[in-house]
């Protein structure tokens, strides 16, 4: 399922690098809009389609979607790097975080350092938006780096400690984890387990690897899973951030295990449940041939991933999200 819906989004990818950004495909319709959040997410989830079967027109698409990416990065006078967003003449703190995630990606799927200035540059502009004594953000520059939006969207929080913290990983420079501690701290302090956030269990996930004795880490990233098991269990739609949530924190989980630690009051049975009625629910999602001859065009859409309870809307951020999860759930499933 990674495979194939990693080529139709690779599929997807124009001559200049970016994306045909999605499509209506009960009238064959294109969408007519752009995103560069999503044009960052949609690098990773290749990069990690990647790593399950290496593929050299896969990785000749990939570059040329990150040309695309750095090809929209600005920098202002401080030599601080953000990623900008012409259309609405803005920079988004959550692109900039998606644009280190797929960077930092790249460089490690390749085993390349061709991308670290421009990332740590990336990393200044995401400092630059972060009040590090209260562990906040803000969410939205102008094109001109004047201020334009204190809070967009939740999620631009999780994305930006996650950038934090691959930011550690690739120079280890304890600028940027003291940074993505006090992210944390305010995560968890303002309850960010009640968002259902996948981005705050990405970030869990990578701070307890560099930060393994913590143990208010694991409670909050456990309570982040368990806080939303009935609803993730319950819905029926294929909501399909829930899988890359679960799988996050079962790693997490299971390396406190093998370290020797316990989680109290943690019921194992309901949480490899839920992972996998989420992957189940997931098939929901994908357009199957026999789901793909009802659509004006099949052989567009076929074997790639939409939204159904939006139209069977097909999006390139749609497609990410599931390939991520089936990606984690891929090299995951041995151990669950």
């Amino acid at each position: 399922l990674a495979h194939s819906a990693a080529g139709f989004l690779a599929d997807q990818v124009r001559e200049d690098g970016s994306f045909l950004y999605g499509m209506d495909p009960r009238f064959d319709r294109e969408l007519d809009d752009y995103n560069m959040v999503r044009h960052a997410g949609a690098v990773w989830s290749l990069l990690c389609a990647y790593r399950l079967a290496p593929d050299e027109a896969l990785a000749e698409k990939i570059d040329r979607s990150i040309a695309y990416l750095l090809d929209a990065v600005v920098y202002d006078a401080q030599g601080c790097a953000y990623l900008y967003e012409a259309k609405q003449d803005e920079i988004k703190l959550g692109g900039c975080a998606l644009a280190v995630a797929a960077l930092t990606e790249y460089m490690d799927v390749f085993q390349s350092k061709t991308h670290q200035e421009v990332c740590t540059a990336l990393g200044k502009g995401i400092l630059a938006l972060m009040d590090q004594d209260s562990g906040t953000f803000y969410h939205v520059l102008n094109g001109g780096f004047t201020r334009k939006e204190e809070f967009r969207t939740i999620y631009y929080d999780g994305e930006a400690a996650f950038a934090l913290c691959r930011l550690y990983g690739l120079t280890e420079d304890p600028l940027w984890l003291a940074a993505a501690e006090s992210a944390v701290g305010h995560f968890i302090a303002a309850d960010y387990a009640q968002y259902k956030d996948c981005w705050v269990a990405y970030t869990m996930n990578e701070m307890t690897k560099y930060l393994p004795d913590r143990p208010e880490y694991y409670t909050f990233a456990l309570e982040n899973a368990r806080n939303c098991l009935e609803d993730i269990t319950r819905q029926d739609t294929a909501y399909h951030t829930y899988l890359e949530l679960l799988l996050n924190t079962f790693e997490l989980y299971d390396r406190m295990v093998q370290n020797g630690g316990a989680a109290e009051g943690f019921d194992l049975r309901p949480f490899l449940s839920a992972i996998c009625t989420r992957a189940d629910r997931q098939l929901n999602e994908y357009f199957y041939p026999e789901y793909a001859m009802y659509m004006q065009n099949p052989q567009r859409i076929v074997d790639t991933f939409m939204v159904r309870q939006d139209g069977f809307r097909v999006r390139i951020d749609d497609v990410q999200h599931n390939i991520s999860g089936c990606y984690l759930y891929c090299v995951n499933y041995e151990k669950l």
